[in-house]
This record gives structure tokens, C-alpha cells and sequence, in this order.
């Protein structure tokens, strides 16, 4: 997928959940459907399970949701070996009446049964109050990297989803010690955006000296999500000295790699957005470097804009799309759709201008 279209896809989701108190749009897990609180309440029945001497099937131990079993569990989805020699002695295990079958969570022990019921009794994402979000992570985070595998996937995947501004809440709370350590392990790679953003908000200054050096070292092996999460954290410690070194690194040098620019607008987009350690006023302002030095981009930031209800960059846009300049697709679309919300008359005007000279 070239950088274009991935670009304008993120575009879209930013514009479908701009409005939601919910889901970061730099760390939010790929699939927030089928995470493990999410599966949990999909299911008919819940169950931590063992296998039956002989290898004839699992047995109940404790059933958390839904009828206990009436015959020995078959799974469809263990692999062998995943409960052999050395496994722990429990599984937490899911039935769908749909399909009439049971499927394997992953090893959870019988103390945890209660940490289940705890998950099945909280509300989805999508339905948590705002104001019942603060405790909702501040449930989830002390179980980072828990010793138990499924416990430690939960916790990511539920802090993963929550607001920018929410995710500040657990400061108080974070070590940036443990986040510096979670970091290097090859092993978390999926989890880095998280534990970078978190490591923003509890790192001093040698951790920002650190972001830094990633930022101006190799970062084409960097997804998205990852590299913005280093602009986002390195914007955090920094404040608006950070934006400063942003804008004259990359938003006022048009042979930046579109790549390094998707990055560092994601997290300026979070960061304005939020409103907090950046003011919103200030990222307008850094935007609106970016449209001068880039008008072959100028479209990465009109989606922001134009939920910001920013009208102001009417006449650069139109100036822009009448010149006739090459445009990325993405950036000309942005463009152009920020012109179709723009309620101001000049918008109309510039529209019909455009449709005339057969420029749309």
C-alpha cells in the first residue's frame, strides 16, 4: 500500500472518530473488535478449564459465564503441544452457540476467575462514560506485562484504546524505567506506540534527548503508529520548544519523506486535539507553516482544520488547487472535502470556480 493511500485511510478514520471520547488514533490495537474484553462478552458461555487425564478432552473448574458444560470440551483452536509438558494448568475458554464450539483464550489461572467476572461486568469501550474512563485505565495499567500473558494482553489493549487525555491520567502511576525496558524488548514490538506515548508522559528530559535521537536516526522501518508515537511523546516532555525543532526539522523542508511528515502531523493532530500541553492556537499556527513550505501536500492537514472549524485556509487551498500543481490524490481530496464543509460563501465561490474550470 503506498504512503498515499495509507494516509488518506487514516484520514477517514480520524474524520469517523474525531468526535468519539474513545480510541487514540496513534495506538489503538488493529483489530479493537476482537480484543480479549471484547470476546469475552461476545461469548455464550466462559469457562477456566483443564484437560482430562488422557487427553480426552477439558473440564470445567470454574464457570464464569453462561450454562456449565454437560460433556467434556473439544477445542477447535489449540494447537498441540499448547497444553502440554510445561503449560499452566488452566485455560480460559469460550463457547459460541452459533458455531457450537469452544475456543481457547489463553492460560489464565483459577485466582483470576474473579478478574473475568470483573471484565464482563465493565462497559464496552464504545459505551464508558467519559467521566468513568479515568478509572477504567487506571484499572487496566498496573497489569502492563503481568506474568500472565492474557492478563497483560488485556491491559494493553484496553489503556491502547482510550483518549490521549485519559492516558495522561495514569502519570502519576507510570515508571519510565519499566516503559524504557518494555521498549527494548523485540518481543512487544506491537505494543510500542502505547508504551512510547506513555513514556512521554513520565519521562524527564534525557528520555525527550533519547526520542530525539530515534526521530533523527533510520525511521523507514518504522510504522506509523510507532513513529508518530515518538513525535507525540517527544511533543509531551518538550512542550512548544519540541514544536519549534518539529517545524524547522520537518514541516518547513518540502524533500522531507512523506512518510516522516504523515508521523509528525499524526501527532501534532493528537496533540491539538488534546489541547493540553500544546494549545490548539499553536498547532494552527505550526499547520500553517506546514501549508506554506508543502502546498503539494497541504491536504495532510485540512481534515484537522476542518473539524477545528479553522475557515481561515479557504484562499491557501484554493490557491493551491487553482494552480494546477501536481497534488498527492490524498492531499487534493482532503482539500477539496475541506471546501465542501467550510460554510463560508468564499468556499462556495471557490468550488464553483473550480467545477467551471474543470479543476474538481
Amino acid at each position: 500500500m503506498n504512503l498515499s493511500v495509507r494516509w488518506l485511510l487514516c484520514l477517514t478514520f480520524h474524520l469517523l472518530a474525531g468526535a468519539s471520547a474513545w480510541a487514540c488514533t496513534i495506538c489503538a490495537p488493529t483489530d479493537a473488535q476482537n480484543t480479549v474484553v471484547q470476546r469475552l462478552f461476545a461469548a455464550d458461555a466462559v469457562v477456566l478449564a483443564s484437560t482430562q487425564a488422557g487427553g480426552s478432552g477439558w473440564r470445567a473448574l470454574e464457570v464464569i459465564k453462561g450454562e456449565s458444560p454437560k460433556a467434556p470440551i473439544t477445542l477447535v483452536d489449540l494447537a498441540p503441544g499448547q497444553a502440554g509438558r510445561g503449560a499452566p494448568a488452566t485455560w480460559l475458554l469460550t463457547y459460541s452457540a452459533g458455531s457450537e464450539s469452544w475456543r481457547a483464550l489463553g492460560s489464565l489461572s483459577l485466582a483470576r476467575a474473579d478478574w473475568v467476572r470483573r471484565l464482563l461486568a465493565m462497559r464496552r469501550a464504545a459505551d464508558t462514560p467519559v467521566d468513568a474512563w479515568p478509572q477504567r485505565v487506571a484499572y487496566f495499567a498496573p497489569d502492563f506485562e503481568s506474568d500472565e500473558a492474557l492478563v497483560a494482553q488485556a491491559a494493553y489493549e484496553e489503556v491502547s484504546v482510550a483518549s490521549y487525555a485519559v492516558m495522561r491520567t495514569l502519570k502519576p502511576a507510570l515508571d519510565a524505567a519499566k516503559l524504557t525496558q518494555w521498549l527494548a524488548a523485540p518481543e512487544l514490538a506491537a505494543r510500542r506506540p502505547l508504551y512510547t506515548l506513555l513514556l512521554g508522559m513520565a519521562g524527564d528530559d534525557a528520555a525527550a534527548v533519547a526520542l530525539q535521537a530515534r526521530l533523527l536516526g533510520p525511521t523507514s522501518a518504522l510504522n506509523l503508529g510507532e513513529h508518530s508515537a515518538l513525535f507525540a511523546a517527544y511533543l509531551e516532555i518538550r512542550g512548544s520548544v519540541g514544536l519549534e525543532w518539529v517545524e524547522q526539522q520537518l514541516l518547513r523542508d518540502p524533500a522531507r519523506p512523506e512518510q516522516d511528515l504523515q508521523a509528525a502531523l499524526l501527532a501534532l493532530s493528537v496533540h491539538g486535539n488534546d489541547g493540553v500541553r500544546l494549545s490548539r492556537e499553536r498547532v494552527v499556527q505550526a499547520y500553517a507553516a506546514f501549508i506554506r513550505h508543502n502546498p503539494s501536500r497541504a491536504g495532510m492537514v485540512a481534515s484537522d482544520l476542518g473539524n477545528w472549524e479553522r475557515w481561515e485556509f479557504v484562499p491557501d487551498f484554493a490557491a493551491i488547487l487553482k494552480s494546477g500543481a501536481p497534488q498527492a490524490f490524498a492531499s487534493r481530496y482532503s482539500m477539496v472535502f475541506y471546501l465542501m464543509r467550510s460554510p463560508t460563501p468564499a468556499a462556495r465561490e471557490v468550488l464553483q470556480a473550480l467545477r467551471a474550470a474543470n479543476l474538481l
